[in-house]
């Protein structure tokens, strides 16, 4: 029997006579390997194998209060007391006090043996990772190069008392790398093939990390700014996914109104949709059904400009009296969590960063947690903003981009550009720029 099989049977015996239940136990075994300042496992990122317990857990007690818990390797042994704590900690809320309704979860492949085998018997491909990544970067002339590298078995359940009984194995591979300090990248999927043929990626970042060693003057003024997809998932993540959240759409945090949602209210450009699917078949944010036990799959959240839907767990979607969706899975970027957004003509980025004249390329932005994701109005600092000029880097200069998040991207002639290696769209808008 499995730890995390052992774990969730323990709990679900000892929760038996509470009202209600569920819980998510999670048994990962994972591997990484980094590199520091361009040393290979320097002091602050060792080659590292762990195995460790982790997970949460819901109860609805008899006398309708609830509590949540968290589940860790030690769970086991300390059970008796922990449901003890648990109970002393209940609160009420009557909209959370429900357990959804047994639903069969959605069937998703999510493992790859090949990256088993790397975990359990060989972890060569994840140095070899490594050691790609800073061939690739040495090779354009970097002088400090950064990375981690990693890979892991997850082996998941979820029950609840409604009768649901979920278990299934993941796997998941990652590689991150930063050059000179200054620009950074991030690959993440489940597959083998996430640890190779990193050399096309790292020399997008190499290429940058050059340009931002030249510094330019730019002049203060409204002018054509090209975000990379990395920056347009921040902005997704903190405008967007804050609005479309349920909880703050329910207690009034959010853009829009319940009515809105209900109405279908016109909030973007008429070719422009935000979805969210965790069905993708080995997708980085797929799964087979939520902690709550609700399946996985496809939602429209904007649709052709249009409010669809909000993102609703059990609780809200009670408050709502709507009915509760998939959830974006959290600890990732948007895209690679499941959330996308979309214009009906999408050009290709590579294009059109080579045709980009008088252009600055963000590729990244500070104090975005400042910002007001409902107002939208945006004043970021940009560290490195590469000034684009007849589509070459001309040289890098601090600057700060400002301006309304929700008017630029529905002016007209605001651009979405789509790149094989990234979910979300570079973006071509226009803002103010002072240096």
């Amino acid at each position: 029997m499995s730890a995390a099989v052992e774990t969730a049977e323990a709990l679900a015996r000892r929760l038996g006579e509470a009202r209600g239940w569920r819980l998510v136990v999670n048994s990962v075994c994972s591997v990484d390997v980094g590199m520091d300042d361009s040393k290979l496992c320097g002091h602050y990122r060792p080659a590292r194998m762990a195995r460790e317990i982790a997970g949460s857990v819901f109860i609805i007690w008899e006398d309708g209060m609830v509590s949540r818990g968290r589940i860790d390797s030690k769970t086991l042994s300390r059970l008796p007391r922990d449901i003890e704590l648990w109970r002393s900690l209940a609160y009420g809320d009557d909209d959370a006090a429900h357990i959804a309704q047994l639903m069969p979860p959605t069937q998703v492949e999510l493992f790859d043996p090949r990256v088993a085998d790397i975990v359990r018997d060989d972890a060569g491909p994840v140095f070899d990772a490594v050691s790609e990544i800073a061939a690739t970067a040495r090779e354009g002339g970097a002088d400090m190069v950064d990375a981690g590298v990693g890979c892991s078995t997850v082996e998941t359940v979820i029950a609840t008392s409604s009768g649901l009984w979920v278990k299934y194995p993941e796997t998941n591979a990652w590689c991150s790398w930063s050059i000179d300090k200054t620009m950074s990248g991030i690959r993440l999927g489940r597959y083998r093939e996430t640890l190779s043929g990193l050399a096309r990626a790292v020399s997008v970042t190499r290429r940058l990390a050059l340009a931002a060693k030249a510094r330019v003057k730019v002049d203060a003024r409204d002018r054509r700014v090209l975000l990379t997809p990395r920056v347009v998932e921040s902005f997704i993540g903190h405008y967007l996914l804050h609005n479309m959240a349920g909880e703050n759409v329910a207690e009034g945090r959010s853009r829009y109104s319940l009515e809105q949602f209900r109405e279908g209210a016109h909030v973007l450009r008429d070719d422009l949709s935000l979805t969210i699917d965790t069905a993708v078949p080995m997708g980085p944010g797929s799964y087979l059904c939520t902690s709550e036990g609700v399946p996985s799959g496809r939602l429209a959240l904007i649709e052709d400009g249009q409010l669809a839907s909000p993102i609703l767990n059990t609780k809200y979607a009670r408050r709502c009296k709507m009915a509760a969706t998939p959830i974006p899975a959290s600890g990732m970027p948007p895209g690679h969590a499941g959330l996308t957004l979309r214009a009906h003509n999408m050009e290709n980025w590579a294009e059109l960063l080579s045709g980009a004249d008088d252009v600055i390329l963000v590729d990244s932005v500070l104090g975005m947690h400042t910002q007001d994701p409902t107002a939208g109005n945006f004043s970021l600092a940009v560290p490195d903003g590469i000034v684009v000029r007849a589509g070459q880097f001309a040289g890098a200069a601090k600057v700060v981009i400002s301006g309304n998040f929700f008017s630029v991207i529905n002016e007209a002639d605001t651009r979405f550009a789509l790149s094989e290696a990234d979910p979300n769209p570079g973006i071509e808008l226009a803002c103010h720029v002072e240096s």
